[in-house]
């Protein structure tokens, strides 16, 4: 097909050309303008029991502190636990993950810490959203402990390390404008 073919195939079909360049425009400015859309984010430090022998608690700082932090996390990320969690006041798509500290001349996640992060259209409902998240996770902590049958003075606490804060989540307004474009120059 040469260029002449193609341009008189386009102009006897000038309405589904039209159609699709419409779509593609609505597209665009859709692209153009996002909501808004926040993401608020803390981190809690597992602390362990002070020995009477070490008074920096932290000394003490063993991998399976760490591992129990992901136990809590894997509970609190099980789909039966999202129910209770939105009743606390969880809003929003929410994560828990280990956050990893090491560096290549030390192991990873060394210092047992937890990132919490809800994501949101209002930057006030997610920092309220992780504060909840976050007192919920220190909770089933102590649950969790509590069921072990470890005493009160033996426990791991949390500590917050990072305070709650919400930024504004921004993707690139030209990449997804040139997406946008190409897609409608295909279906041309």
């Amino acid at each position: 097909m040469t260029l002449r073919e193609l341009l008189d195939a386009i102009r006897l079909r000038w309405y589904v050309t039209g159609v699709i360049a419409l779509i593609t425009l609505a597209a665009g400015w859709k692209v153009d303008h996002p909501p808004h859309y926040f993401q608020a984010t803390s981190v809690l430090l597992l602390v362990p029991p002070k020995a009477p022998d070490a008074p920096n608690s932290l000394a003490a700082v063993t991998p399976s502190i760490a591992q129990t932090g992901v136990l809590v996390d894997s509970v609190l990320n099980d789909p039966s636990s999202v129910g209770p969690l939105r009743k606390a006041g969880v809003t929003g798509d929410f994560s828990l993950a280990p956050r990893n500290n090491g560096t290549v001349q030390t192991p990873y996640y060394t210092v047992p810490s937890e990132q919490l992060t809800v994501s949101s259209g209002d930057p006030d409902a997610a920092v309220a959203s992780v504060t909840v998240l976050a007192a919920q996770y220190s909770q089933e902590l102590d649950d969790l402990q509590a069921r072990a049958g470890v005493r009160s003075a033996d426990r791991i606490t949390t500590q917050l390390l990072v305070p709650p804060t919400a930024t504004p989540v921004k993707g690139s307004k030209t990449r997804g404008l040139i997406g946008t474009a190409a897609v409608g120059a295909i279906a041309l």
